[in-house]
């Protein structure tokens, strides 16, 4: 039976970076039977300057995030959201490297999106620049030309693909990043991945008895 888990996210959200330990566990417990799609929901459509009156309230939000996920934020990262003179966040550059990654069970944007997460969280990175995203995509064994090309072609799709982000998210009935949406026979059900930033196992037992529904369903 053809299965697949899809995650609608944003490489800005916080929210997506928490869950990043728990895609590397669910890919390591189904071992390429669950094949992982990404969806692109492009939180910051545009450049967003992002005024230091909010910046605080991102803090606050990333060490409650912190606290429940056990995800870390570096230091370098919290001093460049209080100190720098102008934050901008802009999610299309990053999005267009994590797709530009896609394939058939959804390992190598995932790679490429653990790259990214770390460079904004821990390493403080502008992951809005291009050659910041290839310098990452090198660091996955890329050449810097095959990089630009599939970059130049996911940036092509990435308006489409985040209109299907959001036909699903609508469909499913799930709303904000990250939403995990499970497909089976052309049936779509949304997951409460909200347990599972504490503990994984829920949100992995969610998926399986998910799966036998469908399989008894099927049969």
């Amino acid at each position: 039976m053809s299965i697949r888990l899809h995650m609608i996210f944003d490489p800005l959200c916080g929210w997506c970076y928490a869950v990043s330990p728990l895609l590397k566990q669910v890919q390591a417990h189904f071992i390429g039977k669950l094949p992982l799609v990404f969806h692109p929901g492009l939180l910051f459509d545009q450049p967003n300057i992002i005024p230091p009156s909010y910046r605080e309230h991102i803090i606050a939000a990333d060490q409650h995030i912190a606290a429940l996920s056990g995800v870390t934020f570096g230091n370098t990262y919290l001093d460049r959201v209080r100190n720098i003179g102008e934050l901008s966040y802009y999610s299309v550059p990053s999005a267009t490297a994590v797709m530009s990654q896609a394939d058939a069970s959804g390992s190598a944007a995932l790679r490429m999106l653990e790259k990214i997460q770390h460079a904004h969280y821990i390493d403080a990175a502008d992951i809005s620049d291009f050659q910041v995203l290839s310098q990452l995509a090198m660091g996955l064994g890329l050449s810097a030309s095959d990089f630009e090309a599939a970059y130049t072609r996911a940036k092509a799709d990435l308006p489409a693909l985040a209109q299907m982000a959001h036909r699903l998210l609508r469909q499913a009935g799930a709303q904000g990043f990250p939403s995990f949406v499970l497909e089976s026979q052309g049936k779509f059900q949304r997951l409460n991945h909200s347990v599972a930033y504490q503990d994984s196992t829920r949100f992995i037992a969610e998926i399986e008895q998910a799966w036998e529904i469908a399989e008894l369903a099927a049969s």
